[in-house]
């Protein structure tokens, strides 16, 4: 990790390009922890370009969380509108009818936003349309589609299924309910042997949700209420995933960038 991180605040402090979510999502982390007025200017850059892409109607969800972790360390109020904004617009996309990564993202990251503006109204529509996804796609035993509209055919990838249990385990975060991290943990296992495939972001965002079950079931509670696969070591699986990738990310800074973070998650709650 030292290396990508060096790497990516290198390239932050010299300003050369347009941040993307995961660098600027590492600038944030970082100045949370650090702080120091080297890496402010950098941030005050990266979230003025963020807020200028929201404000152009760039409603991706990766900015939405990005914007809302930085809500943490800035008292800048437009980032709480900006969030608004584009958590409504991605509302507005709803109910989702395209292809399934999209759905979940939309979620997911309308999730964090409502976490953010305390709205329990906008939790709970956020919530019913994660249940009116999975009701269209979930078969038990089988893999997840491509799209809402064919769920029959064809079958989706890591990226769905990784996207997918990131998504049903925020839920689970926020309302407890078992049967989202359960549903998480299925998807997973039906991946398990494909984190080869794909690039290095889809493969980190693996690591990072297996990091998540890992935590889940460090917590004797949780493990005694759910049903678990009770012989998996997620945290030794995302290790394995990260090594993989470890020397194919100081090429591009986004990817140098998610994977410090997913890095520096793993080795706090190891």
């Amino acid at each position: 990790m030292a290396g990508a991180s060096a790497f990516i605040t290198e390239s932050l402090l010299r300003g050369d390009a347009p941040l993307g979510p995961a660098a600027l999502t590492f600038l944030v982390r970082r100045y949370a922890t650090a702080g120091g007025d080297e890496l402010r200017p950098a941030l005050e850059r990266g979230l003025t370009q963020a807020l200028d892409r929201v404000a152009g109607g760039d409603s991706a969800p990766a900015w939405i969380h990005v914007l809302c972790e930085a809500a943490a360390v800035t008292e800048d109020e437009r980032i709480v509108a900006a969030v608004a904004d584009a958590s409504r617009a991605l509302r507005g996309g709803w109910p989702s009818r395209g292809s399934l990564l999209d759905a979940t993202r939309s979620v997911d990251a309308c999730l964090a936003a409502a976490i953010l503006l305390d709205d329990r109204g906008f939790i709970g529509q956020t919530i019913d349309e994660l249940e009116r996804i999975v009701g269209l796609v979930y078969q038990p035993g089988e893999r997840l589609p491509l799209s809402l509209r064919t769920p029959d055919e064809p079958d989706g990838g890591i990226e769905e299924h990784v996207t997918a249990a990131s998504t049903l385990l925020t839920a689970h975060d926020l309302t407890a309910r078992l049967p989202y991290s359960m549903l998480a943990e299925e998807l997973i296992q039906t991946m398990r042997f494909d984190h080869q495939t794909g690039g290095v972001a889809i493969r980190c965002t693996f690591a990072r949700v297996l990091g998540r079950l890992a935590r889940l079931h460090d917590d004797e509670e949780y493990v005694r209420a759910a049903i678990v696969a009770r012989s998996t070591d997620y945290r030794t699986e995302a290790r394995t995933i990260l090594e993989g990738v470890a020397q194919s990310v100081d090429a591009n800074r986004e990817d140098a960038a998610l994977f410090a973070i997913v890095t520096d998650e793993l080795a706090r709650t190891s």
